[in-house]
């Protein structure tokens, strides 16, 4: 498959920085351009067509986020945009992302996160993410088309949604479906997992504190409602917040006013509220462990996604589309699944949903060295020790289990340049067995790359 060349552009002022980020992504095969000074950078974007742009955020002369607000402006320039700086903050990140900035790299940060950052952002417009929302949301089932449908319609209004299912359903990727198809789509959409909020903070993190409010509280700080004014904020597995805190968000909600920590007078915010959780609220509310009134207040419409197990029927098209992604992500060479490796796709559980799905998908194609998935692939790449790998059905007759472990164990060796120790760690057996298998079934070794195993 031929890599399609990106045009992009640096604009930072450490030369460090623009030469290290330049060298990778010529290496990835794009045609870079660089600079270290504000204006030339401007004028660069306004009068060039560049797919993505790199954009240090304190530059002399002009500061990187009024250069992102003045892109934004110009209707014509259709590049994605980069965030970079070393004060990585997050009312900073918020307000680039409210601006228009696809991503935000904090200095100093390695080879790995600057690729995935381009490839995400250089994928997600080849997608076009903005044209079509739903996009995203995969599958053609009947329960597929019925989510989408719902999505639609609740999209068009302000009404607080609690989104419910398994870890790993994709929860937060239907209320950011939801907030990109309303009328606040050009605002902030802000995700906050209330699972890792501290419980002594957790009022501060969603409200704002004034400057000594409390120990430590050194400035006055804007909580997670306020730098989610005008658009929408996602509460992720709510039913982890305090019965304290639950109270006053039950009274944010009907009044829309914050109480800020350590302030007697309240702010108004506009926020549209997406709750989600793993859990069944109900059964909260009925152990006390979370209000009756503020369920009914933040459950209005509720959405239930169904664990992957549920609508099996989408299973292989969702795997195809991120075979797709992450082919062109990392430039490899998988394109389909065979058969076998379909069927056992399929037949898998998936405890862990579309997540697991997703990163099994990728771990394939970053190990796979050849065109077609195949069953032993997965076996072997897509293995998760938390669960049972997905299997083949036993009565298929198109592989024997010794044809199994014999490519498993070959594959094995490959990959570790046939180290025996390193192979037989992986493998969960000593040299001794793993010797062994080698003779029986009369695997062959690269005497130049690693042991051989021992003749007695």
């Amino acid at each position: 498959m031929a890599k399609k060349t990106r045009r992009i552009l640096i604009i930072d002022d450490e030369e460090s920085i623009r030469d290290g980020c330049q060298q990778i992504l010529v290496r990835m095969g794009h045609d870079v351009e660089s600079t270290g000074d504000a204006e030339h950078g401007l004028q660069l974007a306004q009068t060039n067509r560049f797919d993505l742009i790199l954009l240090d955020v304190r530059l002399p002369k002009i500061e990187g986020l009024e250069i992102l607000r003045m892109l934004k402006k110009e209707q014509t320039i259709s590049a994605k945009i980069i965030i970079i700086t070393g004060y990585g903050t997050i009312p900073l990140a918020v307000e680039a992302m409210r601006l228009g900035a696809r991503n935000f790299l904090t200095k100093p940060f390695g080879a790995g996160e600057l690729r995935s950052a381009v490839q995400d952002s250089l994928v997600t417009a080849r997608l076009g993410e903005h044209d079509d929302s739903l996009s995203m949301l995969i599958g053609g089932s009947d329960y597929m088309r019925e989510l989408k449908d719902t999505i639609k319609r609740i999209a068009q209004t302000d009404t607080s949604v609690l989104i419910t299912g398994e870890s790993g359903t994709g929860k937060e990727l239907v209320a950011r479906t939801i907030h990109n198809l309303s009328r606040r789509s050009g605002k902030p959409f802000m995700p906050v997992d209330c699972s890792s909020l501290v419980h002594n903070l957790m009022e501060s993190e969603l409200f704002g504190h004034v400057k000594g409010a409390f120990s430590g509280a050194t400035e006055t700080r804007e909580g997670r409602f306020q730098l989610a004014d005008k658009g929408t904020l996602f509460l992720d597995e709510i039913s982890n917040i305090t019965l304290d805190t639950q109270a006053k968000l039950l009274r944010v909600i009907q009044e829309q006013e914050i109480p800020r920590v350590g302030s007697s007078i309240p702010e108004k915010v506009d926020v549209r509220l997406i709750t989600a959780t793993n859990k069944d609220l109900r059964a909260e509310v009925d152990a006390g462990a979370f209000r009756e009134d503020l369920f009914y207040r933040i459950s209005v419409v509720p959405i239930h996604i169904r664990p992957l197990r549920e609508h099996r029927s989408d299973i292989v098209e969702i795997a195809q589309h991120y075979l797709e992604i992450y082919r062109e992500k990392h430039s490899c060479l998988a394109q389909r699944f065979s058969q076998e490796a379909v069927k056992s796709l399929n037949t898998y559980t998936w405890p862990g949903n579309i997540r697991e799905l997703k990163n099994t998908i990728e771990r394939l194609c970053v190990l796979s060295d050849h065109e077609e998935v195949t069953l032993s692939d997965i076996l072997y790449y897509g293995q998760d020790t938390r669960a049972k790998a997905p299997v083949v059905d036993p009565f298929s007759g198109r592989m024997r289990l010794v044809d199994v472990e014999r490519e498993h164990i070959e594959k094995a060796l490959k990959h570790f340049h046939y180290h025996m120790n390193k192979t037989a760690g992986f493998l969960g057996i000593d040299r001794k067995t793993l010797r062994s298998k080698i003779r029986i079934y009369g695997i062959a070794m690269d005497p130049e790359k690693g042991d051989l195993p021992d003749e007695s």
